[in-house]
């Protein structure tokens, strides 16, 4: 399984890394924001700042990596992979493209909602949604919290089942994207 020709060409490698990395740091920054950070502070509020232009910035990786998955294909599933497992790859990687843009999309909801500006390292993005009564914005931030989580739950399964793959299949999936 060594065969460089079965790797992500090395872009895609990068783009994943760095979005496992952004993600990663959105679950701990969301989770100490809302539950250990006394509210209204300045550290709170400095939380929500960088986690909205770190959700900027993995927007705009998200676009780039749909491109170039798009433009540049990736190397085929390893021959040993089969059934369900195949199944559950092809479901699995869906997800992981599908859930990013629906967390991201629903905290700008959740921001404008709010009467806020998505705001990347201090530059103004356009107010896409408009600004709604507490229901609605209480209703958007329950919808990101649950994105999240769920495609937190979707990443521990992906990583688990990359590890899987390595450990007791014998077969190193995880060559693919080092």
């Amino acid at each position: 399984m060594k065969d460089a020709s079965l790797k992500y060409h090395p872009v895609a490698r990068l783009i994943h890394w760095l979005m496992a990395t952004g993600f990663l740091f959105m679950w701990i920054c969301g989770y100490s924001m809302t539950e250990l950070v006394e509210d209204d502070s300045a550290l709170q509020e400095f939380l929500f700042d960088l986690h909205i232009s770190v959700g900027v910035t993995l927007l705009v990786l998200l676009i780039v990596r749909i491109t170039f998955r798009i433009v540049i294909a990736p190397p085929p599933m390893p021959s040993l992979i089969q059934g369900w497992e195949r199944i559950g790859a092809h479901l699995g990687h869906a997800a992981l493209y599908i859930l990013p843009a629906l967390v991201i999309t629903a905290g700008w909801v959740e921001t404008n909602f709010g009467g806020h500006t998505v705001k990347w390292f201090g530059m103004g993005m356009p107010a896409i949604f408009p600004e709604v009564d507490e229901f609605w914005q209480d209703l958007s931030q329950e919808v990101h919290m649950i994105l999240a989580y769920t495609m937190l739950v979707m990443a521990v399964v992906h990583v688990a089942a990359a590890y899987k793959h390595r450990w007791i299949d014998g077969h190193d999936v995880l060559y693919r994207m080092t």
